[in-house]
């Protein structure tokens, strides 16, 4: 996603490294624009491999959120990284709501270390019928089993929006299943 203040400053200097493609997320043509860009950049086989992070958003170390389908519609193989951080000497979970960007930095540079744990899988690429949200589905299991992580259904962006009633009420249904069970009283 794109940027302004100090992290764009960064952005545009990672630019001037290596290639980017960046999108805002709320603009619908920037997504398709950004679906062409990723195909024709994977059908270049003299391109390197592009590094996604298609949970759009990051956590705090103990889970997988649902994974964005868009890098499993483009096609290609994927080949899945889990990383764990461990947070033993320095936290490298940025908690957005609580710190800025600055002192999340200055916090970083500041740890003792940031160790992580970092499991290169095997390729995977999409079965037959699959589609690109079973896919990306399987692609998170698999990292979630990995890593030791727990799985989770929903989006990372909830982190930071209001959650729709509909998913509420699902989830409120499903408790009171629990509770009652099959509705006779015991």
């Amino acid at each position: 996603m794109v940027h302004g203040g100090l992290m764009g400053i960064i952005q545009r200097a990672m630019v001037k490294a290596c290639p980017h493609v960046w999108f805002e997320r709320s603009e619908m043509k920037d997504r398709h624009l950004v679906t062409k860009r990723l195909k024709e950049h994977i059908a270049d086989k003299k391109k390197l491999p592009i590094l996604i992070f298609p949970e759009g958003t990051c956590i705090n170390n103990t889970s997988v959120m649902m994974f964005k389908k868009g890098s499993f519609e483009i096609g290609g193989t994927i080949h899945p990284v889990a990383i764990k951080y461990n947070p033993q000497f320095g936290d490298a979970f940025w908690n957005s709501s609580k710190y800025n960007m600055v002192s999340y930095l200055l916090r970083m540079m500041t740890s003792w270390a940031i160790v992580c744990d970092v499991w290169y899988m095997p390729p995977m690429t999409r079965e037959e019928g699959e589609d690109a949200v079973q896919f990306a589905n399987r692609v998170k299991s698999a990292i979630a089993i990995q890593g030791g992580l727990t799985e989770l259904p929903w989006d990372g962006g909830l982190k930071r929006a209001k959650v729709k009633d509909t998913l509420k009420e699902e989830q409120q249904k499903n408790y009171s299943k629990m509770i009652v069970g099959n509705g006779s009283v015991s």
